[in-house]
């Protein structure tokens, strides 16, 4: 499509500093500043966050439609999970989820109440060549209760603040309540897509929302990104819904179908009940210490994840791990113990000259800020340290390197 006027200028100062741009308004009378501020701001966050759409011509209108939506990175990995003939985005939004999702499906509908985002979203997909949407301005309740419709997929994202702009993380405080609509769902579609804020308890969720037959937990560049729940009509008990922690490789991104490369996320899976019967070992550190991804540590899979891969962990509330033998391909961080001393400042800076390292704590009473400002120690380098508790409830600093 060609560019309008206004299209064209943001795209050639896309890297330009925003602020001094806006100073400059008076360089530019035909153009709308302001508006072009926003939109170039957007643009230097799409770059990174969702870079297949850092190109001409988008519209990006509403600042926290961009701050709520999916990644590249995750957007793909849930389009990757589904294929079929017709699904439906009840909380279309800035319409990554959608984008994604309508490479997997012959129709998608997009739902969304917002009439000026809905434009934007309707520019953006002609912008990128995607003609199997269908777009629909109304309310996910409205939609849901007025639609004749029947889809393979029904995918939600509510709105996680209030009318005051304020975060909320229980499922009932978000936009649309899925709690109100989850039987009217299921009843338009076979399967619906959660997703949810990771801060939400992942057990409360499952029983209140029922009908769970899957949870992903998802995380990406050392953070939990989203936790996905799939409802379907006919679902396993609580505690034998299988769970999977899903870590995505930030290489993976160049690729456009959902992670076909030589660079597999690090995934998994388990189960509660596998989790109540698993048995976890403890232990001093050893010669090497694993530290579990995000995603792994959001499950809660600690006494899974010790006895899956042989491990000792090293204390009941401390999510380390330690082995004798090097236990390559885990999903964690690895690195091999070269010191394990005292919380004292002259033993540790005794065992790091270059004075520098790179500090996480665990199960201990101080946060890396402290423990780098009484240890005397810059951030980063090739020296990782340790503060945590150890299986003799010790506090330890444990010095290592990657394994």
């Amino acid at each position: 499509m060609p560019l309008t006027p206004l299209q064209d200028f943001i795209w050639q100062h896309r890297e330009d500093d925003p602020r001094q741009l806006a100073l400059s308004a008076k360089k530019y009378p035909d153009i709308l500043i302001s508006a072009s501020v926003i939109q170039i701001q957007a643009l230097q966050k799409i770059r990174t966050k969702i870079p297949i759409w850092y190109q001409p011509g988008m519209e990006f209108p509403l600042a926290i439609s961009l701050e709520q939506a999916s990644s590249e990175h995750t957007a793909r990995f849930k389009a990757g999970l589904f294929s079929g003939k017709k699904m439906a985005d009840l909380t279309g939004g800035l319409g990554v989820d959608s984008f994604f999702f309508s490479q997997q499906f012959d129709s998608l509908t997009y739902v969304e109440q917002n009439a000026e985002l809905l434009a934007a979203v309707r520019n953006n997909f002609a912008q990128l060549g995607t003609s199997n949407v269908h777009f629909e301005h109304r309310s996910a309740e409205d939609f849901l209760d007025k639609t004749n419709e029947n889809f393979e997929l029904i995918y939600l994202d509510p709105a996680r603040r209030d009318e005051r702009k304020g975060k909320v993380f229980q499922l009932a405080d978000c936009s649309p309540d899925v709690l109100k609509i989850k039987d009217l769902m299921l009843k338009k579609s076979p399967c619906v897509l959660l997703k949810t804020a990771p801060l939400l308890d992942l057990r409360l969720a499952a029983r209140q929302l029922g009908h769970v037959s899957k949870i992903w937990v998802v995380a990406s560049e050392g953070d939990c990104r989203e936790v996905l729940y799939l409802l379907e009509r006919e679902a396993p008990p609580l505690d034998e819904i299988p769970i999977e922690a899903v870590y995505l490789d930030s290489r993976l991104i160049r690729f456009l179908k959902p992670y076909r490369s030589e660079y597999e996320p690090q995934t998994f899976a388990f189960s509660w009940a596998e989790e109540h019967l698993a048995v976890a070992n403890f232990s001093r550190a050893q010669n090497f210490l694993y530290e579990p991804n995000p995603a792994i540590l959001k499950t809660g899979a600690f006494r899974s994840f010790a006895q899956r891969f042989g491990l000792s962990k090293l204390h009941a509330n401390t999510h380390l791990y330690t082995s004798i033998e090097f236990c390559p391909g885990l999903p964690a961080r690895s690195f091999s113990i070269e010191n394990v001393c005292k919380y004292d400042r002259k033993t540790v800076q005794s065992l790091v000259p270059e004075g520098k390292a790179n500090i996480s704590c665990r199960n201990f009473p101080d946060s890396p800020d402290q423990v780098r400002r009484k240890l005397g120690l810059a951030d980063g380098g090739e020296v990782y340290l340790f503060a945590a508790t150890d299986a003799e409830n010790r506090k330890v600093v444990m010095l290592c390197r990657k394994a």
